[in-house]
């Protein structure tokens, strides 16, 4: 009996250590549901994100889901950053959809297409706090049509 427990008691130890290994690096995925798949260029896609390690390295990635009538193969942003002390930051991003031959990348499940692309790597937060992430597209277009959804995720890096 006693040798049973043993066997019992390593094998959940075991399990306990391979679940922890196998944890997800993710701090934050949040998306925003364009109305209508029209991306008005008055809509900010707003994400409000949690930052409490300012010494691990962190990866942020824009997530990107079109249907297959986005009429474009890349996608302009600009993107502000706004840290725990309300200080501003802005970019231009492209977000390259589809090839030259537009074949979209990313996965696709029937007309809808996801996409994630690495914005920035292995960034350091300095200050713990909230962080607030805002995107507009940069098209020319007033209305975009085809994007379904613009998501932000950031995760630790492994360095």
């Amino acid at each position: 009996m006693k040798l049973k427990s043993k066997y019992l008691l390593i094998i959940s130890l075991a399990l306990i250590l391979i679940t922890s290994a196998c944890q997800d690096n993710r701090v934050y995925e949040s998306y925003v549901d364009i109305p209508n798949h029209e991306w008005n260029k008055d809509y900010t896609a707003r994400f409000e994100v949690e930052i409490t390690d300012s010494i691990q390295l962190h990866n942020i990635y824009v997530n990107i889901r079109n249907t297959g009538k986005y009429p474009y193969s890349n996608l302009w942003l600009f993107i502000k950053q706004i840290d725990p002390e309300g200080k501003m930051t802005e970019e231009k991003y492209e977000c390259q959809l589809a090839s030259d031959t537009g074949e979209w990348y990313g996965s696709g499940f029937g007309n809808i297409f996801d996409l994630q692309m690495l914005y920035k790597p292995a960034i350091l937060f300095t200050k713990p706090g909230l962080y607030t992430f805002e995107m507009v597209q940069g098209m020319r277009d007033d209305k975009l049509l085809g994007v379904v959804n613009i998501g932000l995720k950031l995760d630790k890096t492994n360095q």
